[in-house]
């Protein structure tokens, strides 16, 4: 069996000449296997550099955009942290205003947060895409009382996910006990309705008995909900700022 290498700048052709170029199909084809790297770049003396450079200078442009400031280091940690905190409630705020009814709270799962920190200073739009590199869609997933009950004492097995400041539980053995939503307990009777990724609805992070549960599609990429969150708050002359003080997820006794 017969490899190629093809080059990056090979690939990105692959991608971008289609949409400019008329197809032409042979009669008659010999299959060859090619194995795809990343090792080699065009040389700026090569005549495709010419071809991806306006490409590559925009990409580039574009994410270096500096969107926002930090005031202060934002990072990441269990049971609680700025950069979880800031996340969550950047998220119920730009949801709340694009949803079709009241919503009680926002979660995203710890592991969605793919960078350790913000840090002080500007940010970028290529931070944000950073912080969140997957294209998961934000919805809103309707809960009875006690399925939110199971839904948080998951999230405190895993040693706790950013939560919005309307949540607050302690932290006891695998369990979210006392747990509260806006100040009231939890009643096992009622619908609550929590803002979290898709990929968590579809049963991401051992969520599977969300999977049926109706929910709100927003059509938003949690990304751009923070993207937009920092924009807006730029241009009301505000920073990005967090403080994690402990109580959202108390540590039990």
């Amino acid at each position: 069996m017969q490899f190629r290498t093809l080059p990056l700048y090979a690939v990105l052709l692959m991608v971008i000449l289609p949409s400019c170029s008329k197809y032409y199909l042979p009669s008659d084809a010999k299959p060859t296997n090619y194995r795809m790297t990343v090792a080699e770049e065009p040389a700026d003396t090569d005549p495709l550099y010419a071809i991806i450079a306006p490409y590559k200078t925009a990409l580039d442009g574009k994410m270096n955009s500096v969107i926002g400031e930090v005031s202060g280091r934002l990072f990441k940690e269990k049971p609680e942290s700025p950069l979880g905190n800031w996340v969550a409630d950047a998220l119920q705020t730009e949801t709340q205003a694009i949803s079709k009814g009241a919503i009680d709270a926002s979660v995203q799962n710890y592991g969605g947060l793919r960078i350790p920190e913000l840090p002080a200073g500007p940010v970028t739009l290529g931070k944000i895409y950073e912080l969140m590199p997957f294209d998961n869609m934000q919805v809103i997933v309707e809960m009875s009382g006690s399925t939110t009950q199971r839904f948080f004492d998951l999230i405190a097995a895993d040693g706790g996910w950013p939560v919005s400041k309307e949540v607050q539980f302690v932290l006891k053995g695998k369990r979210a006990d006392r747990l509260t939503i806006s100040g009231k307990p939890i009643d096992p009777q009622a619908t609550y309705r929590i803002a979290l990724p898709d990929y968590i609805a579809n049963g991401g992070g051992d969520a599977d008995f969300l999977i049926d549960l109706p929910r709100e599609n927003t059509g938003q990429f949690v990304r751009d909900l923070l993207i937009r969150h920092v924009q807006k708050l730029t241009e009301q002359g505000l920073p990005v700022s967090a403080i994690s003080n402990g109580q959202r997820i108390l540590w039990g006794d």
